[in-house]
């Protein structure tokens, strides 16, 4: 048991008795419980184990109490003078109907018996209680301030700005709950969902004050609208309530999550924090779950990468890698392959850091390395679990590259990423990480690489010059020439008001996929007839999909 009180104990032991929870996955709970001070639920949703949602959901169950979520409760919550607003946020309680002969309230922690004995005392048997997420919690309580505040027009709008240095929990919240602070962000959501961003970069610019805040579309940072002087922090804070992390913590870096539903859509959003010398910078990476999960299909594979991609995810064992850069889509690439795999019959699990896309059927896991949850550690416990398909997201390390190599070999589909420039280079790498070179042509089934450019808009591109097609031939030429100039439609970028003046809109996937004989050729020159990326940048640039100019920039001069 986690925890001393018998009641505590009973929802973890619902998901060790379904399977979803171990008794590894306990024992580390207990163990980061003791050292945070954080309750159990905050600790398994910080892990990646069960989610806020989740833990609601069985405590809802288990005691036959109505299950609460955020469109449920009122956008002004009632109020009682025998409850302050600093006791029912450090309970995680909401109240949601206050009258005379009855009281209904949300709370995150229906076990907690002296904050539900406090209501019972106050309320007697008219109290009825429902479970909600500390998330939802949160939210409904910084709404009901915005609302409250929005009400009262003399109020002044804006807290004064401080200098950054010594602001209490009670002032940050304040902050956070601010009419501007909230229309800010509300407005900076849409702008992101609207204009197909990928992240979103807040950055402190002097004192705290005053900020730069750019959005990253189709792989490219363009600047928005900032923050009025002086509610930066308060933007800040909200954003840290509402990622479940501690907005008195300004000194150390840190991590949270945040689900929205915006414009009718499910967007999660992985947040991170950093101090700088003028404050608080935050990065939200956006997953739009609207989009659904990746299929092969939809990846727009040329067809020999398909082909070889196809017949690799069909053999029963092996090892295939995909390499690239951060950002360049290897895990959307990985989570198409796995969604292809994903069959009752296949038990797939996935060791992943973070876990960015959740798909029902495969077991994911989130390693934790400040725990001592690492990629390799993680693997070594999946393999006692009797998979048949295993991901792991990244071999950074020796260890990792070892059991990955031993897994691929004792019967199991091994499926992970290399930090390299090239398929060529991944056979350099595994080498450098102790793999032995006939080790590994026995067991890579097929390493690709992969990048992302930018489609040329359609709306506004223009035929290219002859300069264009006079370098074009040369590099053609110098790949192998695998286009055939009867049918090149080469274009160059303009710039319009749907692609938002960039001349691109969207983003493709450039790819080379090789097999473990032909990664020795690859560093050869073109007469070897392998297809590499940079033949590939030059077969979509010929076909219109892009500019040469954008396949030069994403893969360097000296590829060609």
């Amino acid at each position: 048991m986690l925890v001393d009180v018998p009641m505590r104990g009973r929802i973890p032991a619902i998901f060790l008795e379904n399977g979803t929870l171990s008794d590894h996955d306990l024992q580390k709970v207990k163990d980061a419980a003791a050292a945070t001070g954080q309750p159990v639920r905050a600790v398994l949703d910080r892990l990646g184990l069960i989610s806020q949602k989740e833990w609601a959901r069985a405590c809802a169950e288990h005691l036959n109490s109505p299950l609460v979520t955020l469109d449920d409760m009122p956008v002004r919550l009632p109020e009682d003078p025998r409850l302050s607003a600093d006791y029912l946020r450090r309970s995680a309680i909401v109240p949601l109907e206050i009258a005379p002969d009855r009281a209904f309230f949300a709370v995150a922690d229906p076990f907690d018996d002296n904050a539900i004995a406090a209501l019972e005392m106050i309320f007697g048997a008219g109290l009825s209680v429902g479970i909600a997420t500390d998330r939802d919690i949160e939210m409904a309580m910084a709404r009901d301030k915005a609302a409250a505040q929005a009400e009262a027009p003399d109020a002044s709008d804006l807290v004064a700005p401080s200098d950054g240095l010594d602001l209490d929990t009670d002032k940050l919240t304040e902050l956070a709950n601010n009419a501007p602070t909230v229309r800010y962000l509300e407005t900076l959501f849409d702008a992101a969902i609207e204009m197909r961003a990928t992240d979103i970069h807040l950055e402190p610019v002097q004192a705290a004050t005053s900020a730069r805040v750019r959005l990253r579309v189709d792989g490219e940072l363009t600047e928005v609208q900032s923050p009025d002087p002086g509610i930066y922090e308060g933007v800040v804070s909200r954003l840290k309530i509402l990622a479940g992390m501690d907005i008195s913590e300004r000194r150390l870096p840190q991590d949270g999550r945040i689900r929205q539903r915006l414009s009718g859509r499910e967007i999660d959003m992985r947040v991170a924090s950093a101090p700088m010398i003028h404050g608080e910078a935050i990065v939200l990476r956006l997953l739009d779950n609207h989009e659904g999960l990746s299929k092969l299909k939809d990846l727009h594979l040329p067809a020999h990468v398909s082909e070889r991609l196809g017949a690799a995810i069909a053999q029963p064992n092996g090892l295939i890698l995909v390499t690239g850069p951060t950002g360049s889509g290897k895990t959307t690439t990985l989570h198409a392959a796995m969604n292809a795999l994903n069959e009752t019959r296949r038990k797939i699990v996935t060791i992943e850091n973070p876990v960015e896309i959740q798909t029902p059927g495969l077991q994911q896991i989130e390693v934790n390395a400040e725990l001592g949850w690492t990629f390799a550690a993680a693997l070594r416990t999946v393999l006692r679990h009797d998979p048949d398909v295993i991901m792991v997201g990244e071999i950074r390390d020796s260890e990792t590259a070892e059991l990955a190599v031993r897994a691929a070999m004792t019967g199991h589909l091994v499926f992970s990423t290399l930090h390299t420039n090239s398929a060529h280079d991944a056979a350099t790498r595994l080498i450098d990480l102790g793999v032995p070179e006939y080790l590994m042509k026995s067991v890579v089934r097929l390493v690709a690489a992969q990048r992302l450019v930018r489609r040329v808009c359609t709306t506004c591109a223009v035929v290219a010059d002859d300069q264009t097609r006079t370098l074009f031939t040369q590099l053609d030429q110098r790949t192998g020439g695998h286009t055939d100039p009867t049918t090149w439609n080469l274009k160059t970028s303009v710039g319009c008001d749907a692609c938002n003046q960039t001349g691109f809109r969207g983003r493709l996937a450039l790819f080379e996929a090789m097999e473990p004989e032909e990664l020795a050729l690859a560093g050869k020159d073109a007469s070897t007839g392998v297809r590499t990326m940079a033949s590939e940048g030059v077969r979509m640039v010929a076909e219109g999909q892009t500019t040469l100019e954008e396949v030069m920039r994403v893969l360097g001069v000296k590829s060609f």
